[in-house]
């Protein structure tokens, strides 16, 4: 990726676990994004735990954590 690429930053892109969510986050001038996607998750996903994971490095890498907890086909 070059300096200045978009990436496709999202909360949508979350992991469902048993008793918790794995939510990425972005930090910096998303900050407040971050919280208010915290909160709304803690609400459609209660009792569960919500977990947050920095994900500028997953995205870089071209996915996020949805995408890096997928299934492998036997």
């Amino acid at each position: 990726r070059n300096e200045g690429d978009r990436l496709a930053a999202t909360y949508v892109n979350h992991y469902i676990a048993n008793g918790g969510v794995i939510l990425p986050v972005f930090g910096g001038e998303n900050e407040e994004n971050d919280n208010n996607a915290v909160k709304i998750l803690e609400r459609v996903y209660a009792p569960r735990k919500v977990m947050t994971v920095y994900a500028r490095e997953i995205l870089l890498g071209g996915g996020n954590i949805h995408c890096i907890t997928q299934q492998r086909p036997k």
